[in-house]
């Protein structure tokens, strides 16, 4: 019984605001048909040739009516949008989910080489994809791979209608496409485009830089060469040992049109200092300066090179021409042999330079040594043609005979027959 006394008082309690609010409705309703009782009020209103007469309180209920349809109404049309727009946007955003997919599956296709698929996805959702440009640049990669050259362009066009910011980006696919395909002159044409509109990209640079390489234009390469050491490019695979190509075709080039060792000299100190300490530099020089022929100051400045860095390219030099300053010469070759004595390269340079200063029994000493470190067929010619100028024919024919075994021995030979005997 204790525990139901709290119930009921509970529930009496609960009912007393609700009982309140009916009294006090019940009182304000009829003080408020007591008023229009006594003063029921009166409304005209006067439109043209429209007249309504009515009273104040039927006026205001009708405007209370009228005022709540309209709410209703125009609540229910905001419903009807929202939902709308919330089924367009749910349609839009599958649609994009979708295009989304269907890209990804068309870049992973273009990475595996299946260009046609990869075109096909690609192109089906460029419509709806957050990214088009994408889609269409992959798909104009995928026509290239295809040999489709009108439909790459086209799809390139149609990259441009989507994303009107994006001509260098669609300049540089084009380049890159026309370099794959060797059209290098195209591709070269395209970058001068290209860089006018944006002269610091340094991507437009390094696709300049690979077009003037293949077209073997070290001018216009050496002008550039800044530019790319500036953007850090020469350390693109791209360009890897661009450089030193650039100055090895500098060296030659220049080689070729020097009129004298003396101009070969002073293009070589155009080049930087770094690449002029490195081998193949070197050598081209040297080359350079025999061809062109040595004067003693050039001389001076091979035997410099050679002391600096042992190099056995450029003491291979030493002996083909003769020399011009022959005390120097002879000085630099006993200190090398006594640094190098067991190489064969400085033993034949030796030898020769000893010939031309008439001394045939010290070259003969030289050559027969380098023989016999590593025996070579031009070595035992070059005994052969010395020994044979002494009066030795038999040793001339024996090296002669060496010397052709040697040769003999690096060119694979068919067997021969058995000889056969002669009948008595």
């Amino acid at each position: 019984m204790g525990a139901t006394r709290p119930s009921i008082v509970g529930v009496v309690s609960n009912m007393r605001r609700p009982l309140a609010i009916a009294l006090v409705g019940l009182l304000v309703g009829a003080a408020l048909i007591n008023r229009i009782e006594q003063d029921p009020g009166y409304v005209f209103i006067s439109i043209a040739e429209v007249t309504i007469e009515t009273s104040f309180w039927f006026a205001l209920l009708f405007w209370l009516l009228a005022w709540g349809l309209i709410s209703l109404t125009l609540g229910a049309l905001r419903v009807l949008f929202r939902g709308r727009r919330w089924v367009s946007g749910w349609v839009g955003e599958r649609k994009t989910r979708n295009a989304g997919a269907l890209t990804n599956q068309g870049l992973i296709n273009f990475i595996e080489g299946h260009w046609g698929r990869a075109r096909r996805q690609l192109l089906r959702s460029a419509r709806y994809s957050d990214v088009p440009l994408v889609n269409h640049l992959v798909a104009a990669q995928a026509s290239f791979r295809l040999g489709d050259l009108e439909e790459m362009r086209r799809q390139l066009g149609l990259a441009e209608t989507v994303e009107a910011g994006a001509g260098i980006a669609l300049e540089l696919t084009q380049a890159e496409l026309q370099l794959t395909a060797g059209q290098y002159e195209e591709a070269l044409a395209t970058m001068v485009r290209a860089r006018s509109n944006a002269s610091k990209h340094p991507h437009v640079l390094e696709l300049l830089a690979r077009a003037h390489r293949k077209l073997a234009d070290w001018d216009a390469l050496r002008e550039l060469l800044p530019e790319l050491r500036r953007h850090q490019l020469l350390e693109s695979p791209h360009l890897s040992g661009l450089e030193a190509e650039l100055w090895l075709a500098v060296l030659d080039n220049g080689c070729r049109g020097a009129a004298d060792a003396a101009a070969s000299a002073s293009l070589w100190h155009s080049i930087p200092l770094a690449w002029r300490e490195t081998g193949p530099l070197r050598r081209r020089y040297a080359r350079c300066l025999v061809d062109r022929g040595l004067t003693a100051s050039h001389e001076k400045s091979l035997i410099a090179m050679i002391d600096k860095q042992w190099d056995v390219g450029l003491v291979s030099f030493i002996g083909t021409y003769p020399p011009v300053d022959g005390k120097r010469l002879d000085k630099a070759i006993e200190r090398w042999l006594e640094n190098n004595g067991q190489d064969t390269v400085l033993l034949v340079a030796a030898a020769r330079v000893a010939q031309y200063r008439g001394d045939w029994q010290q070259a003969r000493l030289w050559f027969e040594k380098a023989n016999t470190l590593e025996p070579t067929a031009s070595t035992y010619m070059e005994l052969a043609r010395l020994v044979r100028a002494q009066g030795d024919g038999a040793s001339a024919d024996n090296y002669l005979r060496l010397g052709g075994d040697q040769l003999l021995e690096k060119i694979p030979l068919p067997s021969l027959p058995d000889l056969l005997s002669t009948p008595d």
